[in-house]
């Protein structure tokens, strides 16, 4: 099934257009009180949601609540927060009276370009992330940019790295056109010291219109990727960019460190494999880097706290419980420049001799 994807400036639309009254079950991030009002006579299950609680735990306690509301096999279970809201909601649903419906208005800028979008639900297990989850299609995503205007820095940033990302395998202009904008957004906030709008009115300062072009951009891109390639058995796999090493990086740093962060230095460090494969060379890696620094990204390990104690070499240890992992080997995301890149079979002993020297 295909997600049907609304875009809307304002979170109003939503109760107008979308929620079935009698059978609409809405999870929420507590974070987002100020539009519970939206939701009055709608039953609400409200958490504070994070990697902790991104568990089987979580899941239960969602599907006694469901079951006390008596949700039957017609529900429609709307998720609204970030990325970990919707990724829990989406796997509640799809395992709750062996499916029901599932919706999502995701409200980071991370969830609204990539987390919300393809269908991929799940939770954590034994500090692994995802290890347990589903693929299954969301009826429809709402976006609203009104939603990310109250982001802070660090938030917003972590939705940074998925759209240089997702320009970087697809869109050459577009990847430049978002380096550009989303720097002139870091030199703005940083002049007024991080003190007054939130990052996110800040960037919506800047050019709101571009923003939510850069948004619309990026989940065409995705959706268009899911729809060709729902279960990852070839081109989804590209999406997959930075992202090995990115899981290592959040598993070894028990989460404190964003996944966004942690894909920004795991596109450099894939971005490292590549030259040292011979598939591209280390003005690229220096231009990536360049970029991601520009928009206020780290680009290696050495540039954020929660990373410094770590090398490359401890990643690639932990690269071999990645679920990922087929036999000895794991499908590598080889970037070679932008809008070129290559997915490859790559051993696993491969990728230690490779990262044990790289810095």
């Amino acid at each position: 099934m295909k997600s049907v994807i609304y875009t809307h400036k304002s979170i109003n639309m939503l109760r107008e257009t979308l929620l079935e009254k009698g059978c609409t079950f809405v999870i929420i991030d507590n974070n987002l009180q100020h539009i519970a009002e939206n939701f009055a006579g709608f039953p609400v299950f409200c958490l504070k949601f994070s990697e902790q609680v991104k568990t089987l735990d979580t899941v239960a306690q969602i599907a006694s609540w469901l079951l006390e509301n008596g949700a039957d096999r017609d529900a429609l279970v709307v998720g609204i927060g970030g990325g970990i809201t919707t990724d829990v909601t989406g796997f509640a649903a799809s395992i709750y009276k062996r499916g029901v419906r599932f919706a999502f208005v995701p409200t980071t800028l991370l969830a609204q370009v990539d987390a919300s979008i393809g269908g991929k639900n799940g939770v954590n297990f034994h500090s692994y992330k995802n290890i347990l989850g589903t693929i299954n299609q969301p009826q429809w995503i709402y976006i609203c940019s009104d939603m990310l205007a109250t982001l802070p820095e660090r938030e917003f940033k972590a939705g940074i790295a998925e759209v240089l990302k997702t320009f970087m395998l697809f869109d050459k202009e577009n990847y430049r056109k978002a380096v550009e904008f989303f720097a002139e957004v870091s030199r703005r906030y940083a002049a007024r010291g991080g003190n007054g709008k939130p990052y996110g009115a800040v960037a919506s300062e800047v050019d709101g219109g571009l923003l939510t072009e850069i948004i619309g951009k990026c989940a065409e891109y995705k959706c268009g990727v899911v729809e060709r390639d729902e279960f990852e058995r070839g081109e989804r796999r590209l999406l997959n960019l930075g992202h090995t090493f990115a899981h290592s990086i959040e598993k070894l740093t028990g989460g404190e460190i964003s996944h966004g962060y942690a894909v920004s230095m795991g596109m450099v460090i894939a971005a490292k494999v590549a030259v040292a494969l011979g598939k591209a060379d280390e003005a690229f890696v220096r231009g990536v880097e360049d970029d991601l620094r520009s928009v206020g990204l780290p680009a290696v390990l050495d540039e954020c706290p929660a990373t410094s104690h770590l090398r490359i070499a401890d990643l690639a240890d932990a690269v071999k419980k990645d679920k990922k992992v087929t036999g000895s080997g794991i499908h590598f995301i080889l970037p070679k420049g932008i809008q070129d890149v290559e997915d490859i079979m790559l051993p696993l002993e491969k990728i230690k001799e490779i990262a044990d020297g790289l810095r």
